[in-house]
């Protein structure tokens, strides 16, 4: 059963979007967004734009709101939100499942991302525009992907990147009325194995021909230069989740190696946080927000 919106509130969240992605492609800078599984991974991020002040996207991909619940998964997101004293979105990641999708949208996530990729680019402008006219009666943000982003994410598998293409890309933009775009150029999501080749032009061009702000994914592990010509192509927002779930292994490990084992949780819930929080912090200038 679907939980009916209060539109004004959306209204208000759809705006405060707009105007974020907008004011990253005039002020020269990348919006953070970065994938979080728990309250832990959600508050270290928060943290983390608050020490810098900076606005952030706080996303959660398709399978984690498939294991905490629907309901469970935003009023854990909601809470951070909330208690927060910057500006946040709530986006859902990756989501190729068109019930989940219009689920989410009527149960109070201010962007989700439908994922039609795996489909052929007709069938994906077809289901994109049902989630698009759905999620319009809300003010909810739609981004749609065209290609396919080379590597593993929910309930996707790709061994080869199928990259998108000017044409296409501005044909599926027209047809559905997507907020952003994720067009596949050659980046990866998990973790790097070489250089990517990113077709940098294409991002340029749609900056430059469209108003749809370009949404950059598997945007771990990239160089520095690499984000500072996203930058100059115009890019608005940019995905890191590979880093997220790093640090937080890594901080478990480094925990259960102490000399003195402490059997403490909430010592371990605190380091965890803070090597999250460091992290995001690093992308968030590595992005350039800091010129917001």
């Amino acid at each position: 059963m679907y939980i009916q919106h209060n539109s004004k509130e959306f209204v208000f969240m759809n705006n405060e979007y707009q105007q974020m992605l907008n004011n990253a492609r005039r002020g020269k800078y990348i919006l953070g967004a970065f994938n979080v599984f728990n309250h832990i991974s959600a508050k270290a991020v928060v943290k983390a734009a608050e020490e810098l002040d900076s606005p952030v996207i706080i996303e959660m991909s398709t399978s984690v709101v498939k294991k905490l619940g629907i309901r469970n998964a935003i009023s854990l997101l909601n809470t951070v939100k909330e208690e927060a004293k910057i500006p946040i979105i709530i986006h859902l990641d990756h989501c190729v499942d068109l019930d989940i999708a219009l689920e989410c949208i009527d149960n109070g996530w201010s962007s989700i991302m439908f994922d039609g990729s795996g489909l052929s680019l007709e069938e994906n402008i077809k289901r994109t525009k049902q989630i698009v006219a759905h999620a319009k009666k809300y003010n909810v943000h739609v981004e749609g992907e065209v290609g396919d982003i080379k590597g593993t994410e929910d309930d996707i598998h790709s061994d080869v990147s199928l990259l998108a293409n000017f044409e296409d890309t501005m044909h599926f933009i027209e047809q559905t009325g997507v907020n952003t775009i994720a067009p596949a150029i050659g980046t990866a999501h998990g973790q790097y194995n070489g250089i990517p080749h990113i077709n940098y032009e294409l991002i340029e061009r749609l900056a430059n021909e469209s108003s749809c702000p370009v949404v950059i994914h598997g945007g771990t592990g990239l160089s520095k230069e690499a984000y500072e010509r996203f930058i100059k192509c115009g890019a608005a927002k940019l995905n890191i989740s590979t880093a997220i779930k790093q640090a937080y292994i890594d901080a478990i490990i480094q925990f259960s190696k102490k000399e003195k084992v402490v059997y403490e949780p909430l010592k371990a819930d605190e380091e965890i946080l803070n090597a999250i929080k460091e992290v995001v912090k690093e992308h968030i200038m590595l992005f350039n927000q800091l010129k917001k």
